[in-house]
């Protein structure tokens, strides 16, 4: 992250305009982004870290059979508990046991939009009221962190101005950095400033096309949201838009004219047979009006020797949801939109590495960290110039600016590792079966988070990125043993029954805990250093 001066931007050239825009630029935009690229980055392991935190599903290697259920009758028990607890509401889901996940859940929202769920026992079609049941969102606590912060739509927008952040920010630093490739072959340890532009300079080239693509592509996947107006100038609304598009039925507003649901279970049957699967999940839109829709979804199947992309579609058949009458019925990988739904679908897949299994998903994984790393070398970097040769920005203001400045640094960068580590504790230490367990998890992640704000304020820097590097390994490097004390399982075991999703999971927490005790380390040896200049002006930036 290069420095330039308000007066430099107005001044000089186009180089160093873009100088500035990238120094001040990235300075405020680096945090958030640290946060989209480090939650997205375990994000792409989310059903993975799911598996971990959810240590009552089965191994692998364990699947269940369910091809001898009874699916229909599943359909009707759930139809029959929803009607008992949301008669009328806005929405049902049954999903029917898979291989992974033998239980009949349901969802619904109710009047009020607010959203609840449930399991039902596959035999009696009962409620499972065990304290044995873990709830956690698991890895999506990740995923909806990286795409809207858990603030729904002013979180999806909020992560969109960044991200256009970011594309500024990529574009000025090639602009402004003339030799870029050349320095992407320089590296020069235990030169503070320069070690870290180096750095800097390092990660960001690195991973530059990568960068790019995850960045456009993210917006792509939103573009109905962002980019509103091309759609309201031609349409009523998206979802008449996306109906056209797609051709499939429209979306239908309440009437508010109580009306019962059709039997659910003779839509499924008819679903099957039509699209030649066996069905994954049902949707009942505005159950108990008359403008009710049911959707019947396919489950996905991947056939040996042939290469399906999840991203295709399994099949998905539309009814009215009170007489039953079929609307639509779309096929198993079959596309629909022309070549505008197909170029935002490429986007979709090539942002979700919706194909390539997990050799192109551990691609996704580092060069994620690698992002994560330019966010940080560049925030580290503007306060190592900053500490050796203050610009006086602000004023008389300046000190405490960058004082802020230093805090939001540690916080948003140390501080966020302690809490995502936390989260996983915190999966193995709340007591499994309290009302709002996954509550509970997410609020620990943020007390956690927001505790690690108020110390980095409180400490002095130096020690601040040392105790909460300190703290962040020791929570990384204990959490097998956690795990082993808390369900009795451990890497060993998971090895054993061929399970490597969860026993890769604690071989990156030991990863992550060894670079961090490391990182610590070299911070307390540096301080513990003579000092070459007055101490008051070294922050453990410097002395790294």
């Amino acid at each position: 992250m290069s420095t330039a001066t308000p007066n430099g931007a107005a001044q000089g050239g186009l180089r160093q305009s873009m100088s500035w825009l990238h120094t001040w630029g990235g300075l405020w935009a680096c945090w958030i982004l640290f946060v989209i690229f480090l939650t997205g980055t375990l994000g792409v392991f989310d059903d993975a870290i799911t598996r971990w935190m959810k240590p009552e599903m089965p191994q692998a290697g364990e699947k269940q059979v369910i091809e001898h259920l009874d699916r229909p009758a599943l359909v009707r028990s759930a139809q029959a508990y929803l009607e008992q607890v949301s008669p009328v509401g806005h929405f049902w889901g049954v999903a029917l046991p898979n291989e992974e996940n033998p239980t009949l859940r349901v969802f619904w929202e109710d009047e009020k939009e607010v959203f609840h769920r449930g399991q039902l026992d596959i035999e009696s079609g009962q409620p499972i009221t065990s304290k044995n049941e873990r709830e956690t969102e698991g890895g999506h606590h990740f995923v909806h962190m990286h795409f809207e912060f858990h603030a729904g739509t002013a979180g999806i927008w909020l992560v969109g101005f960044f991200t256009m952040a970011m594309l500024v920010g990529l574009v000025s630093g090639v602009i402004t950095h003339k030799r870029i490739f050349k320095d992407f072959f320089t590296f020069r340890p235990a030169k503070g400033q320069r070690s870290w532009l180096d750095a800097h300079n390092a990660v960001s080239v690195l991973t530059l096309p990568f960068q790019l693509m995850i960045a456009y592509t993210g917006l792509a996947t939103f573009y109905a949201l962002y980019m509103p107006l091309g759609i309201i100038g031609h349409y009523a609304d998206s979802d008449t838009y996306f109906s056209e598009l797609l051709s499939t039925p429209p979306h239908r507003e309440q009437t508010h004219i109580a009306a019962p649901v059709v039997a659910l279970d003779q839509l499924l049957l008819r679903s099957e047979e039509q699209i030649g699967r066996p069905a994954s999940f049902v949707a009942v839109e505005h159950p108990g009006d008359s403008s009710a829709s049911v959707r019947v979804f396919g489950r996905f199947i991947e056939k040996e020797g042939e290469y399906t992309l999840r991203g295709e579609g399994n099949g998905l058949v539309h009814f009215d949801g009170i007489t039953g009458e079929q609307w639509d019925v779309q096929m198993p990988a079959e596309r629909r939109g022309g070549q505008t739904q197909d170029v935002q679908t490429v986007m979709r897949n090539l942002h979700f590495a919706a194909f390539g299994g997990s050799a192109l998903r551990w691609l996704y994984f580092v060069c994620g960290l690698a992002g994560a790393a330019m966010m940080a070398t560049g925030a580290i970097l503007f306060m190592v110039k900053r500490r050796q040769r203050s610009l006086n920005e602000f004023g008389a203001q300046t000190p405490r600016i960058y004082r802020l400045i230093e805090v939001l640094n540690i916080g948003s960068i140390t501080g966020l590792g302690v809490a995502c580590i936390a989260f996983f504790w915190g999966n193995r230490l709340i007591p499994v079966g309290i009302e709002n367990r996954a509550e509970w998890e997410l609020a620990a992640f943020f007390a956690v988070w927001a505790l690690t704000y108020g110390h980095a304020a409180l400490r002095p820097a130096g020690r601040a990125w040392i105790e909460q590097l300190t703290a962040c390994a020791a929570l990384c490097l204990a959490l097998p043993l956690l795990n082993w004390a808390t369900v009795g399982e451990h890497f060993v075991l998971y090895l054993q029954r061929g399970d490597l999703e969860r026993g890769w999971l604690e071989v990156t927490a030991l990863a992550f805990g060894l670079l961090s005790a490391w990182c610590a380390w070299k911070l307390h040896r540096r301080q513990q250093a003579p000092a070459t200049r007055p101490a008051r002006n070294r922050t453990a930036a410097q002395v790294l």
